[in-house]
């Protein structure tokens, strides 16, 4: 089946279709509750408004005697075309002669450099509007003028469809108690005005009121296709506890965390909390949800520093954070704060600013901030920072970061560090350094929390465990690397012959010995997030293979479904997740904990 551009956006990784698949509708859990609005229709809505405004916009602007254009402006006539090619009638070409007399006077404005309009300083949109009418209308006919007039608007800094940002911005509207057939009151009832002949036509209100109808019908048509997917599209009742987990713990969007003994406001748990919550469908919140999301986000933006970090400290990670949260939110007003960010975390890097060359160990790293030794866990939050604020993978930074992440990685072909380095954990002790060759990751150049193997001639190279092997692979993939690199290879071989739900693997230890278990919550989510960017679907493990009999080929693990259902099985009554066998990396937190899992759990569609 294939989607349309909205709906695969609904289920993406910013925004997730949104269903109660248990039910099998998408506004069922709503339409229990007798306080909540009448359940949302199904199925096609306004189509005798819709109708009714095509008609009345071809009859006032007929010539007698000839199939005229239904507008003479070149913006507005692709705009009825666009209307009438996404109606529950779907028009094309064929369909009418005043279709393709539109269409005629559309192609009769196209200026010799392949864009739109009566003169060069007609409006850029004005083309972006008549290559989505084109494209509805008929495609095959016109493919080298929308080519054309693409290239053209990708100069002027234009892509995308306008048609699509025009459902896109009506789907943003949509609530738990606010449907698509809702939100076009006023234009229904224009089109009951049409039949008045004392009242006057505006033909310029009527395409208006003729594109929201349509968006509505598209908008109904997506949250219907949304609700009839299988359940891991959905948001599931146990997100939905974990959702209500924490909404019970906010006060006013703000989470506090105790330090000496007094319960303070913190940016980076805020941060965390209001990008989880934002994993709900916009479509499913409540007018509540709502509220204490814009108040969270506030209270983010109102405490911005001058030079774009968030937080008084780890700022690099409360930044990055922040900017996912304020990425999702997507208000035109939270775009000047992600700016900012972006160009803070940028400052982070240890590079040539900062008087490192490419020689030195941090080189390319970003830490917790300012000039910090840089570590995996920073840079896989900052990388994907900078990808969520707009910088592309082709940015010098990324190239830097590369440089970094292979003297991460266990791999000898790319890691071309050595020598001799103090470990923090163990008294600042020397350790005559080289890389592993299994292809995971420690935590950064010479270091691992897992520790380190000791070679027979006495050098040491630090273990690959699995959080870190996990944001190696996030951090290639946000970078650019493709699937067949090497590099990306070899971490994915790691992870199939490491695979495991029950630790974070790499750490040696007896069987049982909570050291197992250290971060295990934020594996969790760094993996979910490392796989699906890297576009794995199932992971195909050693030991299966090793078990399997003779002749037989196992099944492949389906890891989002493997996830899934770890992660519901560890959550508690009351929707919180915590960490209950090692608080190591403030995992007896609750919140983050249950963070981290609803992160995790977004990705599980």
């Amino acid at each position: 089946m294939t989607l349309s551009p909205l709906l695969s956006l609904l289920l993406s990784l910013s925004l997730p279709a949104c269903a109660a698949a248990e039910h099998g509708s998408a506004m069922a859990h709503v339409a229990q509750d007798p306080q909540q609005a009448p359940a949302r229709t199904k199925g096609t809505i306004f189509k005798s408004e819709v109708d009714r405004f095509i008609e009345a916009i071809a009859s006032h602007s007929q010539k007698p005697g000839s199939a005229a254009p239904y507008a003479s402006e070149l913006d507005t006539a692709a705009r009825i075309l666009c209307a009438m090619g996404r109606c529950h009638r779907f028009y094309v070409a064929v369909d009418h002669p005043r279709i393709r007399a539109t269409l005629s006077l559309l192609i009769a404005g196209r200026r010799d450099d392949g864009s739109f309009g009566a003169s060069a300083s007609e409006d850029p949109m004005t083309t972006a509007w008549v290559v989505d009418a084109l494209s509805i209308m008929d495609a095959d006919r016109y493919r080298d003028e929308i080519l054309t007039a693409k290239k053209w608007l990708k100069g002027q800094g234009i892509e995308g469809s306008p048609w699509a940002g025009t459902v896109a911005a009506v789907m943003a509207e949509v609530r738990a108690d606010v449907y698509p057939e809702r939100l076009a009151k006023d234009a229904a009832a224009a089109s009951m005005a049409l039949l008045d002949p004392t009242v006057q036509f505006d033909a310029g209100q009527a395409v208006a009121h003729l594109v929201r109808l349509v968006a509505c019908q598209q908008c109904n048509r997506d949250l219907d296709r949304a609700a009839s997917m299988p359940q891991e599209a959905a948001f599931s009742q146990q997100q939905q506890k974990a959702f209500d987990f924490l909404m019970s713990q906010q006060q006013d969007g703000v989470m506090l965390v105790k330090f000496d003994d007094k319960m303070l406001p913190d940016p980076a748990i805020t941060a965390f909390a209001m990008l989880s919550l934002l994993t709900k469908p916009a479509q499913l919140r409540t007018q509540k949800d709502g509220e204490v999301i814009d108040k969270g986000i506030q209270f983010l933006l109102a405490g911005q520093n001058e030079d774009g970090s968030f937080g008084k400290q780890l700022q690099n990670y409360t930044t990055s954070v922040a900017v996912g949260a304020l990425v999702r939110w997507g208000k035109p007003e939270a775009k000047p704060a992600i700016e900012k960010a972006q160009r803070y975390v940028l400052a982070c890097q240890n590079a040539e600013q900062g008087g490192y060359e490419r020689g030195d160990r941090d080189y390319g790293s970003i830490g917790y901030g300012g000039s910090q030794r840089g570590d995996l866990s920073n840079v896989n939050f900052a990388l994907q920072a900078l990808r969520e604020s707009g910088l592309p993978a082709e940015h010098e930074a990324f190239q830097k970061a590369l440089v970094f992440l292979q003297r991460s990685q266990n791999l000898k072909a790319v890691n071309d560090f050595t020598g001799k380095v103090s470990d923090p954990d163990a008294g600042g002790k020397l350790m005559d350094m080289e890389s592993g060759n299994d292809g995971g990751s420690g935590y950064y150049p010479g270091n691992s929390a897992a520790g380190y193997d000791e070679t027979p001639d006495g050098k040491s190279h630090p273990r690959s465990y699995g959080s870190m092997t996990y944001a190696l692979l996030k951090s290639y993939t946000l970078c650019g690397l493709p699937a067949d690199d090497a590099r990306v290879q070899a971490a994915v071989r790691w992870i199939s012959q490491n695979w495991t739900l029950d630790e974070n693997p790499g750490f040696v230890a007896p069987i049982g010995d909570k050291a197992r278990q250290a971060g295990l919550f934020y594996y969790y989510m760094v993996l979910s997030q490392a796989l699906d960017l890297a576009k794995v679907e199932f992971v195909h493990t050693s030991k299966q293979e090793a078990s399997a009999k003779p002749g037989e080929l196992p099944a492949p693990i389906q890891w989002k479904t493997a996830l899934r259902e770890k992660l519901l099985s560890l959550q508690a009554s009351d929707g919180s997740f915590v960490n209950a066998k090692n608080a190591r990396w403030m995992e007896s937190m609750n919140v983050l904990c249950t963070c981290y899992a609803m992160l995790a759990l977004e990705r599980c569609r």
